[in-house]
């Protein structure tokens, strides 16, 4: 699959993206952590998307996971998640 012919799958990541910016933020300014963010985005915002769209989403959720689960630290503001997706579909 080419992500650059699949306009909904790299809409949904960039909305995993920005998902993980704004949470990101929110965890700064009220220094709480709340378990059932991601849950409820998915629930609320998500899950009546095209499954592209979904996938999407996922997909970047899991690489920043992976990536921070590496020891990677990831700036959110500059992270080209794209990129990283784009890289990991060519070495399937």
């Amino acid at each position: 699959m080419s992500l650059d012919n699949n306009i909904l799958y790299l809409q949904g990541a960039l909305s995993g993206r920005d998902f993980l910016r704004r949470t990101q933020l929110n965890m700064k300014l009220h220094r709480r952590f709340e378990p059932k963010t991601l849950r409820w985005e998915y629930q609320l915002h998500i899950k009546d998307k095209p499954a592209e769209y979904q996938a999407g989403f996922l997909d970047a959720i899991g690489a920043y996971m992976l990536s921070s689960l590496d020891g990677v630290q990831i700036d959110l503001y500059r992270w080209e998640v794209l990129h990283v997706l784009e890289r990991a579909n060519q070495q399937k």
